[in-house]
């Protein structure tokens, strides 16, 4: 669990706390960006927040991305930031955390977000599910993102601290090096009484 966040790395991205979403994914199709572009888009937050994406657009979808949205209001790219201290205080002071990855099990981005006290919006799959359980909101469409992002002030009064607080326990819990080493102790263990 990260504790160690820096606020005046925000002006560094010109940031100001809780007034931004935050992206951060390789951008690829699977990470379902777009979706969450458009939905931020369609929504009526455009004059409130900003939609900061994290990630490097030298990739073929990310330069479709950039050239598609740079321009269009409260949407900006910045970039990968790999500095820890600097993406963790970022992911820390957002208002909320888009998670679009729809492939490939466990993300080690979800499990940063969570560490980081993050209030998490999820593309709705069965990997997202697993480990946010019910400690999210979903989304499977752009509309499905406006209309949550319409929502979002009265879904934060009585959600945000609830699942921040229940996905650090998760934390805590099932993705810490101690329970990582425990549960692996007790496969081996077990797969040792197999071979008797």
């Amino acid at each position: 669990i990260h504790e160690d966040y820096d606020i005046s790395l925000l002006a560094e991205f010109g940031l100001q706390p809780r007034k931004y979403y935050l992206l951060v994914a390789r951008l690829e199709p699977e990470n379902n960006i777009e979706m969450a572009i458009q939905g931020f888009l369609a929504s009526g937050e455009t004059d409130k927040k900003e939609l900061i994406i994290v990630g490097k657009t030298n990739t073929p979808h990310g330069k479709y991305l950039v050239g598609k949205y740079t321009g269009q209001p409260g949407i900006r790219f910045v970039g990968g930031i790999y500095d820890f201290k600097k993406l963790n205080s970022v992911r820390y002071y957002s208002f909320a955390y888009f998670h679009g990855h729809s492939v490939g099990g466990t993300n080690p981005s979800l499990l940063e977000a969570m560490a980081s006290s993050c209030y998490i919006l999820a593309h709705d799959n069965i990997f997202n599910r697993a480990v946010l359980k019910d400690n999210a909101h979903y989304y499977a469409s752009s509309q499905a993102v406006t209309k949550l992002l319409n929502s979002i002030y009265e879904l934060n009064e009585s959600c945000r601290n609830k699942f921040i607080e229940n996905n650090l326990q998760e934390i805590r819990n099932e993705y810490s090096w101690e329970s990582l080493i425990d549960k692996h102790e007790k496969y081996f263990y077990w797969l040792l009484s197999q071979k008797q």
